[in-house]
């Protein structure tokens, strides 16, 4: 059994970790491209995992970077996914246009809801904290 000493000193490490923006998005892009390639060669396609990483990276690219970088938390992983998708769907159909055009967008439509859900949560956060910094300012100025 884990002490609370241990997770108390395990929650301390983790709360200092501030990552910039570059950060953030290298980390989105490496986490995505990992584990959609995975999935995309045992299944031969994207499903479950990709989802739930698509939505974990946003939440955890809101929790590990600094001040001011929800808006590349939220745009980031639809781009690695595009990106990663187009990459494999162009090694699997070389220059056959409608069949790499029908799986880059067979893989797009297998992630949407996850897609979806991921943005409406980053794009809260970051409305969000941009409603804040108004109203702290409004107040420092009042």
């Amino acid at each position: 059994m884990v002490s609370n000493q241990k997770l108390d000193e395990t929650l301390k490490v983790l709360n200092k970790i501030k990552l910039k923006k570059e950060g953030v998005a290298t980390l989105q892009s490496f986490f995505i491209f990992f584990f959609a390639s995975i999935e995309n060669l045992i299944r031969h396609g994207y499903g479950i995992v990709t989802g739930l990483v698509l939505f974990a990276v946003v939440i955890l690219g809101n929790r590990f970077g600094r001040e001011g970088v929800a808006y590349v938390a939220v745009v980031t992983p639809p781009l690695a996914f595009a990106a990663t998708s187009l990459f494999w769907a162009l090694i699997a159909y070389n220059i056959r246009i409608m069949k790499v055009g029908l799986e880059f967008i067979g893989a797009l439509s297998s992630v949407a809801p996850w897609l979806i859900l991921g943005a409406i949560y980053g794009w809260y956060n970051f409305l969000h904290q941009r409603a804040q910094k108004r109203i702290s300012a409004a107040r420092a100025r009042a």
